[in-house]
């Protein structure tokens, strides 16, 4: 019982290490992307968001303006926050 056990955890291990060795180079990419990637790219140059049918389309330069005039609110300060939690059950 212990062997085959051993044997399948091998086989399991060799297809997905071989799996993953097939599959990477789809998922790696180029030195030319991976070094363009870390140099900041100005907001304006940006592509505009979707947000979907609620929305539309949004410039990035407007969601950073939005973000800076409406910032998240802190933890703690949020109206209903009694500081209690109730879960279902009997």
């Amino acid at each position: 019982m212990k062997k085959e056990i051993l044997i399948f955890w091998l086989v399991a291990l060799a297809i997905g290490f071989g799996l993953a060795a097939l599959l990477y180079r789809y998922a790696a990419v180029t030195s030319d992307v991976l070094a363009k990637s870390r140099i900041p790219q100005p907001m304006e140059s940006m592509q505009d968001v979707n947000l979907g049918s609620a929305y539309g389309t949004v410039s990035v330069t407007d969601l950073v303006g939005y973000y800076i005039e409406h910032p998240p609110a802190p933890k703690g300060t949020a109206a209903a926050d009694d500081g209690q939690h109730r879960f279902g059950g009997c």
